[in-house]
């Protein structure tokens, strides 16, 4: 074989591992390392109450004080970091504390979960401006979207 011969030899062998490793990475990275779909760890007050299992009654009652919570939490991020994780801490204890006894583990689970996939998520995507803003996550109830703390 001629130089030239292996020369385009080796190109193409060159060519055909980058395109491999392309497609190995595009894989990897679709099955692996991709978020969570945005519905996956939705927190919003129907997730809430269907994931704890509350009566119609008592669903009610818990959009009604995530609607205060909203309020209060937006309010506390004008403040700056501390003042937002105060807010936070107190509206879930509220939250805890409306919600029937049997109802509050499962919320305490809900809850870490959702912190472990916040985690997670931050530690994947780039920090950009904004990214370390308030609360936990987006709400819907009767007054619409908004961020539940």
């Amino acid at each position: 074989m001629s130089a030239s011969s292996h020369r385009a030899r080796a190109a193409g062998t060159a060519v055909l591992l980058v395109l491999t490793g392309a497609v190995l990475g595009i894989t990897v990275d679709r099955l692996w390392l991709a978020p969570t779909p945005i519905g996956a760890m939705s927190l919003t007050a129907g997730a809430m109450s269907e994931r704890l299992g509350l009566s119609p009654e008592d669903a009610a009652r818990l959009s009604v004080l995530l609607d205060t919570l909203h309020t209060e939490v937006t309010a506390a991020a004008a403040d700056g970091p501390e003042a937002l994780r105060a807010a936070t801490d107190a509206a879930h204890q509220r939250i805890d504390a409306s919600l029937p006894p049997e109802s509050r583990p499962a919320f305490h689970s809900w809850m870490q979960e959702h912190r472990e996939h916040m985690m997670d998520q931050m530690h994947r995507a780039p920090m950009g401006p904004g990214a370390m803003r308030g609360g936990g996550g987006i709400a819907q109830s009767r007054g619409g979207a908004r961020e539940v703390p």
